[in-house]
C-alpha cells in the first residue's frame, strides 16, 4: 500500500542521516629507538607526529621501544602542562587519555626531551 511504501522510504532517509559512531580511538606508537636522538630529524619519535582527532575521542600511545618513556602534556622548554601525563610507560605498556576540550596539545617525552609530539582536537 501507499502508506507501507512511504514508512519504507523514511527509513532509508534516516539510515542515510545516521551519525558516525560514537568516540574514536586513535592509536600513536611510539617506535623502538626513540630512546637514543634522531627520530626527530625525520619527525619518526611518534608515528605518528600529529593527530587531529574530535572531541571526545582517545589517542592510545603503545610503547614499541624497549626504554621505557613518558608522554606527557607540554613542551621540554616550558615544562609539563599538567593536562595529562602518563608517567613512566614501561616496552610494550600503554597508556590513553581522552580529549574532552577543543584545542592543541602539545606533549614530550621528559626522559627523552627530543621526542616531542602533539594532537589537534576539533
Amino acid at each position: 500500500t501507499e502508506v507501507e511504501m512511504e514508512t519504507e522510504v523514511e527509513m532509508e532517509t534516516e539510515v542515510e542521516m545516521e551519525e558516525p559512531s560514537g568516540p574514536q580511538t586513535i592509536s600513536v606508537d611510539i617506535p623502538g629507538g626513540t630512546s637514543v636522538p634522531g627520530c626527530e630529524e625525520t619527525n619518526e619519535c611518534w608515528l605518528p607526529t600529529s593527530v587531529t582527532i574530535q572531541m571526545g575521542d582517545t589517542v592510545e600511545w603503545t610503547n614499541s621501544d624497549t626504554a621505557a618513556h613518558t608522554v606527557t602534556g607540554g613542551l621540554p622548554a616550558d615544562g609539563p602542562s599538567g593536562v595529562f601525563d602518563s608517567s613512566l610507560v614501561l616496552a610494550g605498556a600503554q597508556y590513553a587519555f581522552t580529549f574532552e576540550e577543543a584545542g592543541s596539545y602539545d606533549y614530550f617525552c621528559m626522559v627523552h626531551p627530543w621526542m616531542v609530539g602533539d594532537v589537534q582536537v576539533n
